[in-house]
Order: C-alpha cells, then structure tokens, then sequence
C-alpha cells in the first residue's frame, strides 16, 4: 500500500522526473524497448522501479549512451498527433498492400525501391511517413493500394490453390502407386486402362487416387 500527505504528491513523483521509462528510453532511441531491455540485462545496468515499472536513472542512460557508439539519438520524438497524421504504421500499410509486414519489412530493408519508405520506430511500432509511403505507391506498378474487389479476386484465387493442394495430395503418380502396391508401373498403367483406380488428369501427368 502506498502513502501520501493529503493533498501532498503522488509518491515517486521526484524518480519519475529523474528516470526514463524502458519504452520512453527507446523512443529517444527510435529502438524497440525490448532491445533495450536486452541491452541493460547483457551489460547488467543499473535500473530503479518506480510505482512496479522499471525506470532507468537519467543519469545512467546518459553515461551508458555517451560510452557507446552503436545507437544515436533520434532528432524528434513523434507525438500522438504526428503519428496519426504524418505516419502509417507498417502493418497497415502493408494490409492496404494486401502483403504480410514481413515481406513490406523484408522490401524496405533489402530492395532498391525499398530505400523510398521513410520509416522509424516509436511506441514498438515500426510507421512510414505517408509522404514516402506515397512515393513508393508512384515509383513501381507491383504494390498497389488493393480494393475490395482486388482483395476478394485474391480471396478467391487462394481458396482455389488451397483445393488444388489438397486435390493433390489425394492422387499420386504412377511411379509412386507402384511402389506403394510392389509392382512395375505398366501393371499400374493397365490397372488405370482398366478402371480400377479413380484417375485424375491425361497423358505424363495422369495421377491415381491414394
């Protein structure tokens, strides 16, 4: 249970002011708080706990930042208000693609059209500005901002590979029906002629039914 003089401050009040959040420790690094977590476990850095959260003391982050030359600082920490207006977060902008994030992330990172996408980290979030994000749009024709009917041709299209799959895996060749029944693949092919298996498909791609 915490205590505080009536009408008096919140408690904590003076290490709050003088420690970082993890989370608002990786803002200032544009940097998911998880590496920096990762980081402060490693070196094994001092931290404090303010209200059951743990805070790393100013004074802390700034020796260790000046000590290291990995990671710099980022020139503006984004507000709410910039984010929602100025930046897309990746995962959007990858829907409005109709492509996981992981392939949006693997294309900013190692493609030449990539290098258009202006992105940074903040709150854990990867976002793109809107204004890159737009370059990208009107500098290739593979990405498109997909519509509904874009998206249910899609639907439709993967739902016919899904079958088409399954369809398979239910019909072998010959080569492997043979092996499976111990015979030679012409006594395969004469059992086909004979219509004692269920068949799919003509000529070299002619498969049985498992």
């Amino acid at each position: 249970m915490k205590y505080k003089k009536a009408g008096g401050e919140k408690p904590g009040k003076e290490l709050r002011e003088k420690s970082y959040s993890f989370k608002d420790a990786a803002n200032i690094l544009g940097i998911h708080d998880c590496d920096l977590y990762d980081i402060w476990k490693n070196e094994k850095l001092e931290y404090i706990t303010v209200d059951f959260v743990r805070c790393i003391p100013v004074d802390i982050f700034e020796k260790w930042y000046a000590d290291q030359d990995v990671y710099r600082k980022v020139t503006h920490i984004l507000t709410a208000e910039e984010l929602e207006n100025d930046y897309i977060c990746l995962q959007d902008a990858a829907d409005l693609l109709g492509i996981s994030r992981e392939k949006l992330a693997k294309i900013a990172r190692s493609e030449e059209i990539g290098r258009l996408l202006d992105s940074t980290i903040c709150n854990n979030k990867r976002w793109i500005t809107r204004k890159s994000f737009q370059l990208f749009l009107n500098a290739q024709n593979v990405y498109y901002i997909m519509n509904d009917g874009d998206k249910q041709e899609e639907s439709q299209l993967l739902q016919e590979n899904e079958t088409l799959s399954l369809e398979i895996k239910e019909y072998i060749f010959r080569q492997d029906a043979a092996e499976l029944a111990g015979v030679s693949v012409s006594t395969v092919t004469k059992w086909m002629q004979s219509g004692e298996f269920q068949c799919v498909g003509a000529g070299k791609v002619l498969r049985v039914h498992r």
